[in-house]
C-alpha cells in the first residue's frame, strides 16, 4: 500500500495496444541512474531489493554499483570545494517552467527558449551527474562513453551541454522519490503515483477512480491545492515531500551557481513533464513563477509515448514489465497530468501563463514563439533573441520527426479517447 493512500480496486484490464519486445537486458548506456552516489544507490536498493530482477539485469546492477562508487568520489570533492558556496547561493525567484505531457514538444520548446541569454538551464551533464557536476565539468564531454549522441526514441541531438529535465537529477538525489521510478520498477508503478502531486494531509473520504479520469473542477474556492478534486493516489507522506523539495532546491542552487556564481540575474528555465501535475506546489515555492504549457493531439502523443517506451525504456528497467505495466503507466500518467494541470492552472495570474500547441510550433516556429513572448510580456526581448532563434531553426532543416509505419488501431484510438477524454474536451481536439 502506498503511504498515505487508500487501497482501491484495480482498473479494468485494457486490451494490449502497444508493442512489447523485451530486449537490451545487458545494455548500460543512457541509464537514468548513471550519476547516482553510493549512499543514494544503497538507499534505493534497500527500499526495493525485493522488486529488482537480479538474474535478468545483473550487468546493469554491476555497472550502476561501480558508477555509484565513482560518483561518490566526485560528490565528496563537489561538497568540499563548492558545498558552502552552493548552500549560500540565492535563487532567482521568477523561474519559467515548461510543462506538458511527455512527447508533446516540451524538449523542442526548451531548446528554443534556451537560446535566450536571459535564462539558465540544467544540462544533460548536470542532471546526469547532479552530485558531482561542478567539479567534473572539465570532463563532461566524456559523457559520450555512456550516452548516445541522439535520443533513442527520436533523432534529436543529445549532447552533454544540451538542456535537460531537472527531475532526472532529483530522482537520483532523493533516492527515488520521483514518478520517474516506474522507468526502473514498472511493476510497482502504482506505488510511485503519490510523487506526482505530493499532496499531503487527509485523504478524501470518497476517492476518485484510480485511472486518473476525474473531470475538471471549476470551483477553485472549495479546494486547497486541489485536494477536493484529487484522487487518493495523489497523496503522500510529508517526509517524501520534504525529501523531494530538499533535493530539488539543492539542484536548482547548483544550476544557478554554475551559471552565475552567486548572482541571480538569469532566470531558471526548467522543463520536466511531471511538473505539469505540480503547478500548485511550484507556485507555493515560487509565487512569481511562469508556466508555459505545451499540448498536442492526444492520439499523436500516445503513439509517440508508446514508441518511446519500446525504443528507450528497455535500457532503464531493473524489473521486467508486462505489456499492461507499460501501457497503464502511459495511460494513467496522461490522464493524471491533464487533470492536475486543469485543476491548478486557473490559480495562476494571466501574465504568468500561456499555452502552446505543438501543431502551431511545428507549422510556424518563429510566429508561435513571438506570440508566446507577447503573451508573457517579453515583447522587447523577442527582437533581440530573434537572430539566435533563426540560426537554431536553420540547424533543424535536416531534422526529421518520427514517421510511424502504421496508424494507431481503431481499438487503440478507442482506449485513448476513453482514458484521455478530458484532454480531448478541454483542449478542443477531435
Amino acid at each position: 500500500r502506498a503511504c498515505g493512500t487508500r487501497e482501491m480496486a484495480p482498473s479494468p484490464r485494457e486490451p494490449d495496444i502497444i508493442d512489447h519486445r523485451p530486449r537490451d537486458f545487458w545494455s548500460v548506456k543512457n541509464h537514468p541512474l548513471s550519476g547516482i552516489t553510493a549512499v543514494q544507490w544503497a538507499r534505493l536498493c534497500w527500499r526495493h531489493f525485493r522488486d529488482i530482477d537480479v538474474c535478468t539485469y545483473w550487468p546493469r546492477l554491476v555497472f550502476l554499483t561501480i558508477m555509484s562508487l565513482l560518483n561518490t568520489c566526485g560528490a565528496l570533492v563537489d561538497t568540499l570545494v563548492y558545498g558552502a558556496a552552493v548552500r549560500k547561493q540565492p535563487l532567482n525567484d521568477e523561474p519559467v517552467f515548461i510543462i506538458g505531457h511527455p512527447r508533446t514538444g516540451t524538449t523542442h520548446l526548451h531548446n528554443l527558449l534556451s537560446k535566450d541569454d536571459r535564462f539558465v538551464c540544467a544540462t544533460t551533464f548536470s542532471v546526469g551527474f547532479p552530485s558531482s557536476c561542478l567539479c567534473l565539468r572539465a570532463i563532461a564531454p566524456l559523457m559520450g562513453l555512456i550516452m548516445d549522441n541522439k535520443r533513442p526514441m527520436d533523432d534529436m541531438a543529445l549532447g552533454w551541454d544540451t538542456p535537460q529535465e531537472d527531475e532526472l537529477a532529483v530522482n537520483m538525489m532523493s533516492g527515488g522519490v520521483s514518478p520517474y521510478m516506474p522507468l526502473l520498477l514498472p511493476r510497482k508503478e502504482k506505488s510511485f503515483r503519490k510523487y506526482y502531486r505530493f499532496l499531503t494531509g487527509a485523504v478524501p473520504a470518497e476517492p476518485k477512480k484510480n485511472d486518473g479520469s476525474t473531470a475538471r473542477k471549476s470551483d477553485n474556492a472549495t479546494r486547497t491545492r486541489g485536494r477536493k478534486a484529487a484522487a487518493s493516489d495523489d497523496y503522500c507522506d510529508p517526509q517524501s515531500l520534504l525529501a523531494w523539495k530538499t533535493s530539488f532546491l539543492h539542484f536548482l542552487k547548483k544550476t544557478q551557481y554554475a551559471a552565475e556564481k552567486g548572482g541571480t540575474r538569469k532566470r531558471l528555465l526548467l522543463k520536466s513533464p511531471v511538473h505539469t501535475a505540480r503547478v500548485a506546489l511550484l507556485r507555493e515555492m515560487f509565487p512569481k513563477a511562469t508556466f508555459i504549457f505545451v499540448h498536442r493531439h492526444p492520439c499523436a502523443v500516445f503513439q509517440s509515448a508508446a514508441h518511446m517506451a519500446d525504443a528507450y525504456y528497455w535500457q532503464c528497467y531493473l524489473q521486467k514489465p508486462t505489456v499492461q505495466d507499460t501501457q497503464e503507466f502511459i495511460l494513467y500518467q496522461g490522464a493524471l497530468l491533464h487533470r492536475a494541470y486543469m485543476e491548478d492552472i486557473s490559480g495562476v495570474d494571466e501574465g504568468r501563463k500561456t499555452e502552446v500547441r505543438f501543431e502551431d510550433l511545428d507549422g510556424d516556429l518563429l510566429e508561435t514563439v513571438q506570440k508566446l513572448y507577447e503573451d508573457l510580456g517579453w515583447r522587447e526581448h523577442f527582437e533581440r533573441t530573434k537572430p539566435t532563434l533563426l540560426r537554431y531553426q536553420s540547424s533543424l532543416k535536416d531534422f526529421k520527426k518520427n514517421a510511424f509505419t502504421r496508424e494507431l488501431s481503431a481499438e487503440a484510438v478507442a482506449v485513448v479517447r476513453r482514458r484521455w477524454s478530458q484532454w480531448f474536451d478541454d483542449l478542443g481536439y477531435q
